[in-house]
């Protein structure tokens, strides 16, 4: 269990470190504009879905609260992408 947990924790830093890098490459965001931004935020998707099943222990939690904390995510990115 330890074991797993350290390699998704590790997964995450690396993932968080990739997105890091495409915002702070500006050759990368010269060519790529907008779509730089939307790689960003799916890395962002999927990292916070990652914390919420791993981290938090809703992958065995009942599926009403699941979808309530999935959905918060959600909620949280579709507004982050209105300013996009």
């Amino acid at each position: 269990m330890t074991h797993r947990l350290t390699l998704s924790w590790l997964s995450l830093l690396a993932l968080t470190l990739l997105g890091w890098w495409l915002g702070h490459q500006p050759t990368l965001a010269l060519i790529q504009g907008e779509w730089l931004l939307w790689a960003v935020l799916v890395l962002s998707a999927v990292k916070g879905q990652w914390l919420i099943d791993h981290f938090m222990g809703m992958k065995t939690a009942p599926m009403g609260l699941r979808l309530a904390v999935s959905g918060w995510l959600l909620a949280v990115l579709a507004a982050m992408a209105l300013f996009l």
